[in-house]
């Protein structure tokens, strides 16, 4: 069980990851983290308002991570792209031989 709701809503992030196609019900996220339903709802309601879920479109009652989850996993991956490119061109510079 979860200690606080930041503790709870990463377990929920956690848990979603791998269901984008049917998503999970209330009730599957519920008891996977041991709390109330209500208490699911709410913080769905709250990470949906902030674009992290999404309720899937006709499939009522099912929640799937959103796709702010997603632009900030792909900024991750290019913000980690450039650095490598920068230490690659760092690393061709200072592996030149000498004149």
């Amino acid at each position: 069980m979860a200690e606080n709701i930041h503790e709870r809503v990463c377990q929920m992030i956690t848990a979603m990851a791998g269901h984008e196609v049917h998503g999970l019900r209330n009730s599957q996220l519920a008891d996977a983290l041991d709390v109330s339903r209500p208490t699911i709802t709410r913080d769905l309601t709250t990470l949906q308002r902030i674009g992290v879920v999404e309720e899937i479109p006709g499939l009522q009652g099912r929640w799937r991570l959103g796709p702010k989850l997603i632009q900030i996993s792909r900024a991750h991956a290019e913000g980690m792209a450039r650095i490598k490119a920068s230490v690659a061109e760092i690393e061709q510079r200072f592996s030149r031989t000498p004149l």
